[in-house]
């Protein structure tokens, strides 16, 4: 019986994962499309402007919440209390902080104390803080109800309507409808609109006023929430300082020009956060259910294990593609972040290892013990920028981004193992951070790799050497998740196979090169006529992808994506599939995107993409079930 509860464990953290990727790959991949319209209609300078609002929206957030959220989900979860009572007492918590605020607000700005970060968008960001602060509340509850499939779907509506509006102000509507110069507002309401249609949809979908009783304030619990919460606001404000001190310093020494360059920098990094959020989320449930569990130290270490095999692979696999994707992806204003992304891009390993270790104080209720870890991550970021900034510019905020993170990742793995003695392979720890700064300094000490294809391949091979290092502990994950008939799919093919992968795709890059691309394109052609002559389909999607690869860099995006619409279009006379239209739509948009404008085919595939999820989400939910946990 120990053994079937150790495996629900896993599967529950499984399960929980799938459904927070779902909403988590809608909610922030997605958003981060919109990057090339923020950098197209935008200026560097009203960038920088919204990034340093946004950095002070999210230190006052949890001053006025009392980030009573993180009581809501540690409380909520527990059977121990009253789901109507936590919640109530909740939103009596945001309630009187915001009002406290919305008292505060006017005066500072009487003063002017705040005239160069605020200036004119008090009222603004006022109404910006309040939406955040109800959305957090509201869609954290639903995850403490363990509604994640909600939570989930919310994500990807307040997508929808985030793009939607994105869309709306800055490619619809006249320039000037809200006046001109109105670039930061139009930033801003998207957001807010986009929380308030999700607190309105959370709350008559999960009919949350029943949970909601001010008649009968339970002042122990309150007593107990706050005791449990208000350890959190230095802590998470000193987070914040860490991760926001570079907007304020960058804007204080260089300018908003050069901060607006920075936040781009953040924007490629950002997508190992955000695949990490999805792991992150139902992680922290897992941590708080399984707290009292006997096998709780094996489960801390098998997860722990995984967690750092991802990082190591997701980070790898950002610094392959950071500059290729920065070429195509970020505005020309805006592409010197590429000097910039790469150490930020390896500071995020720290990041995440620092969250997970942090779940532990969670877990425990030692929340007191994240503010002293938190104190020393501000100090030290903090001080270097203050040292680095005015002496090397730009490089100064990721370097002391990178201390900052590592200290503390240091001091609470020593601290937080003393209340659950898990092990960390260390051997293996040391052993990846070498390969991937190797990946990290070729490329800060080359920013055109893709001219220097010589020190691209060492890269390419240095990110496989990290997925051969760390495919054991996913392989081990796979076997505690899955039914062992699926899981032997993802482990069957050996280390020498896929050696031997990788020195066939060498060698297919050298014929590349050697020829110009004509023996290689005859060959893929032939292949690709092989394969459907032959009815072979996973032969058909190889080829589909090699041709459009094997253009792209030599005649650009266009060739490439009319090469892969063609191809689709003959795959579906072939097959007639569903799944081979969803290629050809695919297809249709990258061609868009190509020839139109990046943000036109985001929008297009956008667009699809929430509209197809939203009509066949059950059936989408049921055949994911089915692949996960189908047992003969």
């Amino acid at each position: 019986m120990a053994e079937t509860g150790k495996q629900s464990s896993y599967k529950k953290l499984f399960s929980n994962t799938l459904v927070f990727a779902i909403g988590s790959f809608s909610s922030k991949v997605l958003v981060l499309l919109l990057v090339p319209i923020y950098t197209n209609y935008l200026t560097t300078a009203e960038l920088g402007v919204t990034d340093v609002l946004t950095q002070i929206a999210n230190w006052i957030i949890p001053l006025v919440t009392m980030t009573i959220t993180e009581a809501i989900i540690r409380f909520g979860l527990d059977k121990a209390y009253d789901k109507v009572k936590v919640f109530t007492l909740g939103n009596l918590i945001c309630f009187f902080g915001l009002a406290v605020f919305g008292i505060l607000l006017p005066i500072v700005s009487l003063t002017g104390i705040a005239d160069k970060y605020i200036g004119g968008y008090s009222l603004i960001l006022y109404v910006y803080v309040f939406t955040s602060s109800m959305k957090s509340l509201y869609s954290t509850f639903v995850r403490a109800m363990e509604q994640v499939k909600l939570f989930a779907f919310n994500g990807i509506l307040t997508t929808f309507f985030t793009l939607f509006w994105t869309a709306l102000f800055y490619m619809v509507l006249p320039e000037g409808f809200l006046g001109h110069g109105t670039g930061i507002e139009k930033y801003l309401l998207a957001t807010i609109l986009s929380d308030l249609i999700s607190v309105v949809f959370l709350t008559f979908k999960s009919k949350l006023w029943r949970y909601i009783n001010f008649k009968d304030i339970d002042r122990e619990l309150l007593q107990v929430m706050l005791q449990y919460s208000v350890p959190l606001i230095p802590a998470q404000l000193l987070w914040l300082i860490t991760n926001s001190s570079d907007s304020f310093m960058t804007t204080h020494y260089l300018g908003s020009d050069y901060n607006g360059v920075l936040s781009a920098a953040y924007k490629i990094p950002n997508l190992v956060s955000t695949v990490y959020l999805m792991f992150g989320q139902a992680w922290n449930m897992s941590a708080i259910t399984e707290d009292d569990s006997d096998d709780r130290d094996s489960f801390y270490e098998n997860v722990f294990d995984f967690n750092q095999s991802l990082l190591y692979i997701l980070v790898a696999g950002c610094l392959l593609i950071v500059q290729p994707v920065t070429n195509f992806w970020i505005g020309a204003d805006f592409r010197d972040c590429v000097k910039y992304s790469p150490i930020i891009i390896y500071a995020t390993i720290y990041s995440c290892f620092t969250t997970f270790m942090g779940s532990i104080y969670l877990a425990s209720k030692q929340t007191k013990r994240s503010l002293f870890t938190s104190l020393v991550s501000g100090v030290i970021n903090v001080g270097l920028n203050v040292i680095l900034i005015p002496r090397i510019g730009l490089y100064g905020p990721p370097i002391s981004t990178v201390a900052a993170y590592m200290t503390v990742f240091i001091i609470r793995a020593i601290d937080s193992r003393k209340l659950v003695p898990f092990r960390i392979d260390m051997k293996k720890m040391i052993v990846n951070n070498i390969v991937i700064l190797v990946m990290m300094f070729i490329c800060l000490f080359e920013t055109d790799l893709m001219h220097h294809l010589p020190l691209y391949a060492i890269v390419t091979l240095l990110f496989f050497a990290v997925f051969i290092l760390n495919r054991k502990a996913v392989e081990s994950i796979f076997y505690k998740v899955l039914p062992a008939r699926i899981a032997s799919h993802f482990v069957s093919l050996s280390t020498a196979k896929l050696c031997a992968v990788i020195g066939g795709l060498a060698v297919f890059v050298l014929i590349d090169l050697l020829t110009r691309g004509i023996i290689v394109y005859a060959l893929l052609l032939a292949g690709f006529v092989f394969a459907i002559y032959k009815n072979k389909n996973r032969l058909m999607y190889i080829f589909m992808v090699l041709m459009p690869l094997s253009l792209v860099f030599r005649h650009g995006m266009v060739w490439a994506a009319v090469a892969f619409l063609i191809l689709a279009v003959a795959v579906i006379i072939k097959n007639r599939r569903p799944a081979d239209v969803f290629i050809g739509i695919a297809a249709l948009d990258i061609l868009l995107g190509a020839a139109a404008g990046l943000w036109f085919g985001v929008l297009a595939a956008a667009v699809q993409t929430l509209v197809c999820g939203f009509i066949f989400r059950r059936q989408i939910w049921d055949k994911l079930i089915e692949w996960a946990y189908k047992k003969r």
